[in-house]
């Protein structure tokens, strides 16, 4: 025989006048219908900052675990590679928002419409961020819809400008398209293309940490004075637009260089693999302070490549051939001449031009 309970009335008068859990079923349902014509970009505009700020704030202050899917989860969702949440999780944080890059790199396709967030919100079980930012989205469709002059009704809604993402958060470039874009994209090294395809037997860009500056400084006197003439690109030296646009700048000699060329010293090492983000410390050298976004740049195209190494020459220091002969060093790395074989090196890389 069961005992009856005892009811508190009081207690069932509150239970009674707090709603129950929202069913989003139906407003998931709406929203994506009203969404699905809105280009993701419009998050990156006025109008959509605060949704954007909204969607990093949930996703990013909660850690993966048994009961929430973060960031990389949600990333999977979006169509990034294993390679690009790994870029983003050990070189881009602390520059902005992890889930901020997941966006930017989603972005760059012409079919990244909202609704396709939701529905990979949906797929990681957040629900509860969907709630959150409901009103937010509705309001941002409001503002975009406002945008349209005699549109098509299938024809996707963008903003005037799609926000730059950075080389390795691009779409991932077949040869065929990476030439066109080398042929499209404005060369910063001169204004003049074909002028420096005449004066110049190769460019090259350095890359280097504080103690690798003398040999810098060196081998640079020693390019510029070969015939043919050897072009260098230091970022120091280009700061005017590296302060412009800093990864813009970066990717675009990146991409457009004959070769890149990491200087190999102890500090180069330690920077490469210190935890620490090299923006987030005190660098008066430009070149010192974006060491590691390169790295991150040459370690992406290798994998691109099928790891091949096309471009990626270095030079070691006699001082620290030791020290790199024992580091653990990346397959990109590997191809290096001493410092005292720099004849050597420039008859190398002059004949073998890609």
């Amino acid at each position: 025989m069961f005992v009856k309970r005892k009811v508190d009335s009081e207690l069932e008068k509150l239970r009674n006048e707090v709603d129950g859990p929202p069913n989003l079923d139906m407003t998931i349902v709406n929203i994506q219908k009203e969404s699905s014509r809105i280009h993701a970009a419009y998050l990156f505009e006025d109008i959509g900052k605060a949704t954007l700020q909204k969607l990093c704030l949930l996703l990013s202050a909660t850690a993966t675990g048994k009961i929430y899917d973060g960031w990389q989860e949600f990333a999977t969702h979006m169509g990034l590679s294993i390679e690009q949440i790994r870029c983003i999780d050990y070189d881009f944080k602390g520059l902005q928002d992890p889930t901020y890059y997941v966006l930017l790199t989603y972005v760059q396709s012409p079919e990244a419409t909202l609704d396709k967030i939701l529905s990979a919100l949906q797929q990681i079980q957040r629900l509860d961020i969907i709630n959150q930012i409901k009103d937010y989205v509705y309001d941002l469709v409001d503002a975009a819809s406002q945008h349209i002059i005699n549109r098509n009704e299938f024809e996707i809604i963008e903003p005037g400008h799609i926000p730059r993402a950075p080389l390795v958060l691009s779409p991932i470039l077949t040869v065929k398209s990476n030439r066109e874009i080398k042929e499209k994209t404005p060369m910063y090294i001169s204004e003049d293309k074909e002028k420096h395809k005449q004066t110049y037997g190769c460019i090259v860009m350095l890359t280097f940490a504080d103690d690798g500056l003398p040999t810098v400084e060196c081998i640079t006197k020693i390019f510029r004075s070969k015939q043919p003439r050897i072009g260098v690109v230091i970022l120091q030296e280009q700061k005017k637009h590296v302060y412009s646009k800093a990864e813009e700048f970066i990717d675009d000699c990146f991409k457009q260089v004959d070769y890149v060329i990491p200087i190999l010293t102890r500090g180069y090492i330690e920077k490469i693999n210190s935890p620490m983000k090299t923006y987030e410390q005190m660098n008066n050298n430009l070149d010192t302070k974006y060491l590691k976004y390169i790295y991150s740049l040459l370690r992406y195209e290798y994998m691109r490549n099928q790891c091949c190494n096309n471009r990626v020459r270095c030079i070691v220091p006699d001082k620290d051939v030791y020290t790199i002969v024992r580091a653990n060093l990346h397959p990109t790395l590997q191809a290096w001449f001493r410092e005292s074989d720099v004849d050597g090196f420039v008859s190398n890389i002059l004949f073998h031009k890609i």
